[in-house]
C-alpha cells in the first residue's frame, strides 16, 4: 500500500510484471496509449506486463497494489481491464503479502494468489475508460474536456473551438474514439463525476457542477452509461474498507 500526493504525475512507463491495483481512497487517472480511465475505490484495474501507461493522482490517494510475475500474468489476460471492486477482492488484495515481506508458507500464499486470479476473472467489467483522439484538430478539445467537463455548457459551444467543420469533427471523433462528440463528452463527465464523488462531494453538488438540471437527470445519465446509480456505485466501493 502506498500514499501519493495530489497532482503527482507518473509519466509513461512499463513494468516487466503485471499489476492489479485500486485506490483505497481518492481517484487516479490511468492512461494507456489508446485510452484513459479514472480509478476510484469502487474499481480495480489490471495492467499486464510491458503495457505502457501513466498515472496522475487527482486527489490524495492510498493505493493498494498486487504485483503479478510475468509467468502468472498470462492467467489474467494481455489487455488492461477495469473491474468492479468487491469485498472479497479487497480482502484478498490486503491478505496477499509483499514479495519482500511474506511470512506465509508458500502453499498458503499460492492459494491466495489462485483465488485472487479467479475473482479477477469473474469480476464485472466496468465501462469507464474512453479513447483519446490523436488528430490535432480534436485532441485539444478532448484534453480540455477531460480537465474541466463541467465548464462546457453545450456540445455546440465546445466544438466551436475546433479548426474543422462540424461534419469533420463528428467523423474524426467516431473514427478515433468510436463515439460521436456528444457521447464522448458524456463519458468524460462520468469520469469527472466519479472523481468528485470519491472525494466526498454530494451527488446533487456533482450534478449541478457538471451542468445537469437536476440530480435525477444526472443519475439517469450515470445509470444509462455504466448500469449502476451513483449511490450504488459508490456503495460498492465504500463497503470494501
Amino acid at each position: 500500500m502506498e500514499s501519493q500526493e495530489i497532482g503527482q504525475d507518473l509519466g509513461w512507463h512499463t513494468h516487466d510484471f503485471g499489476q492489479f491495483f485500486s485506490a483505497i481512497r481518492g481517484s487516479i487517472y490511468v492512461g494507456t496509449r489508446n485510452r484513459v480511465l479514472l480509478l476510484s475505490p469502487a474499481m480495480a484495474v489490471w495492467i499486464p506486463p510491458d503495457v505502457e501507461h501513466w498515472l496522475r493522482y487527482v486527489t490524495g490517494n492510498e493505493i493498494l497494489y498486487v504485483d503479478v510475475n510475468r509467468a502468472e500474468s498470462g492467467k489474467l489476460g494481455a489487455a488492461p481491464r477495469i473491474v468492479q471492486m468487491t469485498p472479497l477482492l479487497h480482502a484478498l488484495m490486503h491478505a496477499i503479502p509483499d514479495n519482500n515481506s511474506s511470512s506465509l508458507p508458500k502453499p498458503h500464499e499460492a492459494a491466495l494468489h489462485e483465488l485472487l486470479f479467479h475473482e479477477i476473472l469473474a469480476a464485472r467489467d466496468v465501462p469507464l475508460s474512453i479513447a483519446m483522439p490523436k488528430d490535432k484538430r480534436i485532441s485539444d478539445l478532448a484534453h480540455s474536456a477531460m480537465d474541466d467537463p463541467g465548464s462546457i455548457v453545450s456540445v455546440d459551444e465546445w466544438l466551436t473551438g475546433a479548426s474543422a467543420s462540424r461534419k469533420t469533427i463528428e467523423r474524426l471523433f467516431i473514427a478515433e474514439t468510436g463515439m460521436p462528440p456528444s457521447r464522448w463528452l458524456r463519458h468524460a463527465r462520468i469520469l469527472q463525476a466519479i472523481s468528485q464523488l470519491s472525494a466526498g462531494k454530494k451527488i446533487s453538488s456533482v450534478a449541478f457542477d457538471l451542468g445537469y438540471e437536476s440530480p435525477s437527470a444526472f443519475t439517469y445519465m450515470f445509470r444509462s452509461a455504466i448500469g449502476l446509480s451513483p449511490r450504488r456505485f459508490l456503495r460498492s466501493g465504500n463497503n470494501v474498507g
